[in-house]
């Protein structure tokens, strides 16, 4: 048998040589995590915010494309009677000053030449005449609902909308001028932004005071960053296309990885100083090291447990925020006409005031007119709400009604993208869970589809739901899941999205959800159209 002292001795050393470890472990993931932090940071925010940068573009560009386009169907426009110059001033004024980016209004009769318009001078509004002002109209001459121009310039950017009337007798043309002042860019500690033309030159910058991309970066990645449409160019340097003219470009900032370095070395050190200080002592100290290490050994058991089932909280959580994200953005589509349609109620209030049209029929019309715009509103808020409130307990219920629900909060969506739904109901089986999840993964499979329609540019676009008893296929024709792919895509994080446009978690939670709420199975095959997601509660 052995000596104590023997045993004691052994326990020093074993523990000295563990001590050791822990010293190497500890330098070695300090010196990761410090010097990697700051890259790993940037990969994951900057497409964020180039994701909310585009965002903003493209907001402002739709706002004054779908402005121009109103303005061209309002009925001032579109009467058998002489359009009246002064009604006209009146709606280009509104125009004006409802719209910050809106600089310019122009209305040309059918031959080109001017008739009147507005201009915005430092939020006043000027109407002038100006009879040498002509349309070359043979170049919009089409049946075009919208021709649209953008260049850059030392203002900012510029854009140039031509609208042609195509209703009534006074056919012509609405020519509206836009200055978008600057796109408005997320700060951060991590990266610089610039904003660039086609050409190279800089439109925006954050960072050096450089004219051109040629003055930041050699000729060779100057040329590499013009030719990026989306991605990253170096591991520092990220670009993403706005539209065919303007592009961003996100670029790392070094001075704050050499700061973080310096810092991450001189706790290294320090760490390194406390672990061989602690060792010997620690060493001495404990007498059982066999009961401590299964001690330990079942505490990273819990850890790890803890660890998983906060991830899997975390991700339920970023599902719930993408398909907040999602629900917000069909209520926006929802709103967006009869926002349109109330305004053009109130500029034609206005008109017939300055008309003195203004009787109390036209009042009682108009009053019915903008009750039914209320109330459709009201309607969307409350069919939102229902369909997203939180169940506490699984009842039964008919998964036709759900997709059904799903299709109609989705209605704006699906008509902007022109895609026709075919909905096949051979029969329907009551099903017991939360009606809430079930509507997430519904949501999420449609989503999913209608984007790879969009992002295949499928021209017939098409998605097919299958109802047989509890079984549901949701189908598209966008020619189906690549082979390479195909067993990634329930994994979580997992994306053939770009950006904002995809988290990679709307699979990987779906399938959580039915094999484990609903004990089911969500899997995905090809068919001879496309993607085949097949919901089987059979089970």
């Amino acid at each position: 048998m052995r000596k104590t002292d023997e045993f004691k001795f052994d326990i020093i050393t074993a523990f000295s040589i563990f001590a050791f470890l822990i010293i190497v472990a500890v330098t070695y993931t300090a010196i990761y995590i410090f010097t990697d932090i700051t890259t790993q940071e940037f990969k994951d925010k900057v497409k964020l915010s180039a994701d909310n940068i585009y965002y903003i573009y493209q907001e402002k560009v739709n706002n004054i494309k779908n402005a121009t386009i109103a303005l061209s169907n309002n009925d001032i426009f579109n009467t058998k009677f002489t359009v009246n110059p002064e009604v006209i001033k009146s709606v280009f004024k509104t125009m004006l000053l409802a719209n910050s980016n809106l600089s310019e209004i122009n209305y040309y009769n059918r031959f080109g030449k001017y008739v009147i318009g507005c201009e915005k001078v430092k939020n006043r509004v000027f109407c002038l005449n100006r009879d040498s002002k002509t349309l070359e109209v043979k170049d919009y001459n089409s049946n075009k609902e919208l021709f649209f121009k953008e260049y850059l310039s030392d203002k900012g950017l510029n854009l140039t909308l031509i609208s042609p009337i195509q209703k009534g007798n006074n056919n012509g043309f609405i020519e509206v001028r836009a200055l978008i002042n600057k796109l408005d860019m997320l700060n951060s500690d991590l990266f610089y932004t610039i904003i660039i033309n086609k050409k190279g030159q800089i439109f925006l910058s954050n960072f050096y005071k450089a004219k051109s991309i040629y003055d930041l970066f050699s000729y060779s990645l100057g040329d590499k960053i013009l030719k990026t449409k989306e991605g990253f160019v170096t591991d520092d340097i990220y670009v993403k296309e706005l539209s065919s003219n303007i592009k961003i470009v996100l670029i790392q900032n070094k001075n704050l990885i050499n700061k973080t370095n310096e810092v991450s070395k001189k706790m290294v050190l320090i760490m390194i100083a406390i672990s061989i200080l602690l060792a010997i002592p620690l060493g001495i100290f404990f007498s059982k090291p066999l009961y401590k290490f299964y001690e330990e050994l079942d505490l990273r058991v819990k850890e790890e447990i803890e660890k998983r089932q906060q991830k899997e909280q975390m991700l339920m959580h970023q599902s719930k925020l993408a398909s907040l994200g999602e629900m917000l953005g069909n209520i926006a589509h929802q709103w967006r006409h009869p926002l349109t349609r109330l305004s053009l109620l109130i500029q034609n209030l206005e008109m017939a005031a300055q008309m003195n049209k203004l009787d109390k029929d036209f009042i009682q019309k108009f009053k019915e007119k903008a009750q039914v715009q209320i109330e459709y509103m009201s309607k969307t808020i409350d069919d939102f709400t229902n369909f997203f409130k939180k169940d506490t307990k699984k009842v039964e219920f008919c998964p036709k009604e759900i997709i059904e629900d799903a299709l109609k909060l989705m209605e704006g969506r699906i008509k902007q993208n022109k895609v026709e739904v075919v909905l096949d109901i051979k029969k329907t089986d009551p099903i017991l869970g939360y009606k809430t999840e079930f509507s997430q993964v519904v949501l999420n499979i449609i989503n999913n589809a209608i984007d790879v329609l969009k992002e295949r540019d499928i021209k017939d676009r098409k998605i097919f739901i299958r109802i047989d008893g509890k079984k549901i296929e949701i189908e598209d024709n966008a020619g189906g899941i690549p082979e390479e792919i195909k067993e990634k895509i329930f994994e979580p994080y997992f994306t053939t999205k770009f950006q904002s446009q995809g988290t990679g978690i709307g699979l990987y939670m779906s399938k959580i959800i039915i094999s484990q709420h609903f004990k089911g199975k969500l899997y995905a095959y090809n068919s001879e159209k496309g993607a085949v997601f097949v919901i089987d509660l059979s089970n």
